[in-house]
């Protein structure tokens, strides 16, 4: 309302005069004074803010960089991109950052960072990527790091070394080394470690996995000497390997802890699945949650070696096998029933899940087992040598045909539950 008809009931427009006034002598925004308020509030103003304010919010005072430490800003990822080149990336999910790192050359001096205020100058953020304008030699990343990391709780570590000039290898090398020091690997959360580009050598390789612990993922996009062999190589929590032709069936056999595998060249064949298979239908302990690999070059799918000896509900799509399996020792019911998929490329997919998310499946499996049992039970009678007396004959009668109606039984349960019209298959 116009200043000049305060007291008027009638509504107005700001009349001319008062709109000169308010651009000559506009109001002052007063700035909220964040360090003034109870820890509380400004607990709950923090917690509302992004990575990126968080960020920038920690270079404005040393006071509010110790309160946002303290409070730690809770956040899905954090990767640290460290390559020869200055590099930039766009925030793909809400509440991550990615920070990538320039390899200093020469011997330029770098000042200590003992405090966020003083990255203020040197670095560039926008949508989510900070980006320096200056290089750093490995220890100053490493103390950069440090101190950003440090406002923040992420729920996975990311670091992405691109291997495109030799003097990589001891960046990484110091880098890996001081990361996983026992003092500095928070086990608490998930450490991912990616290797892209160029070709590793199998001591600098194994330097690398000697010092990375099995809780951690890895990803080696880098090339990889075929003869390269390594006792942790498929025991890390996630794994990825392009060139994997190096590996062996043991080293598959290894996985552990409901591992993820993904081998994007190998030198499997359909016998060295159905060995795999069988090994994990064996075993009493969940190893695997998803395997995926691209078979041998050259290799035609055998269907009779792949399904050797296996207990299966069997199914195709484009004339290639899918099916169902599951693990004969149950001690809990997190990953039990397996679905193994070819692909036309030759890749194949071997899920595992719970009970509960193929239960009608998960079923017909468990009835399969019985009849499989059964069947070889009337084998085995079958095989015994002849009965002396007609006492023995009757009984023999007896007990077979009991088996046979406990075999139609549950043949019929079966035909039941399967609705898909899956086809059964089981060794006998």
């Amino acid at each position: 309302m116009c200043f000049w008809k305060i007291g008027s009931t009638v509504p107005s427009y700001p009349c001319p005069l008062c709109i000169i006034n308010s651009i000559v002598f506009p109001p002052k925004k007063k700035p909220i004074p964040l360090l003034r308020l109870p820890t509380i509030p400004l607990r709950l103003i923090t917690k509302m803010m992004n990575a990126e304010e968080i960020l920038n919010l920690s270079m404005c005072s040393y006071r509010l960089e110790l309160f946002l430490r303290a409070s730690k800003h809770k956040m899905n990822f954090f990767s640290v991109h460290v390559s020869h080149q200055h590099m930039t990336y766009r925030l793909k999910t809400p509440d991550t950052l990615e920070m990538s790192f320039k390899i200093g050359v020469g011997n330029k001096e770098v000042n200590l960072v003992n405090k966020m205020g003083m990255l203020c100058e040197s670095l560039q953020e926008k949508n989510g990527s900070i980006q320096f304008n200056q290089d750093f030699p490995p220890d100053k990343m490493l103390e950069i790091y440090r101190r950003i990391i440090s406002l923040y709780s992420p729920s996975l570590i990311k670091w992405i070394f691109y291997f495109k000039n030799p003097s990589m290898d001891s960046v990484c090398r110091y880098l890996v080394e001081n990361l996983t020091a026992v003092n500095n690997y928070d086990r608490t959360t998930v450490h991912t470690f990616v290797f892209h580009n160029g070709s590793l050598t199998g001591e600098f390789l194994t330097e690398l996995m000697d010092r990375i612990p099995v809780t951690a993922s890895m990803a080696v996009t880098a090339g990889i000497p075929t003869d390269f062999k390594h006792s942790k190589a498929f025991k890390y929590k996630k794994i990825q390997y392009n060139e994997a032709r190096w590996a062996t069936l043991d080293d598959l056999k290894s996985v552990k802890n409901e591992c993820f595998v993904n081998l994007k060249s190998s030198n499997f064949d359909c016998h060295d699945l159905n060995e795999f298979l069988k090994h994990w239908v064996d075993c009493d302990e969940a190893i695997l949650t998803r395997l995926t690999l691209k078979l041998k070059e050259g290799t035609v799918i055998d269907e009779i070696a792949l399904l050797d000896q296996l207990t299966i509900l069997l199914y195709y799509v484009d004339d290639l096998p899918h099916f169902f399996l599951k693990m004969k020792n149950i001690s809990n019911e997190k990953l039990v029933v397996g679905h193994f998929v070819v692909k036309q490329d030759k890749t194949v997919e071997f899920n595992v899940w719970p009970t509960d998310k193929w239960s009608g499946i998960f079923e017909m499996l468990e009835l399969l087992e019985k009849v499989k049992e059964l069947e070889k039970e009337l084998l085995r009678i079958d095989g015994d040598d002849e009965p002396n007396s007609n006492e023995e004959i009757r009984e023999r009668n007896r007990r077979r045909r009991e088996i046979e109606e406990k075999v139609e039984h549950v043949r019929r349960q079966i035909d039941e539950l399967n609705e898909y019209g899956l086809i059964l298959q089981y060794p006998v």
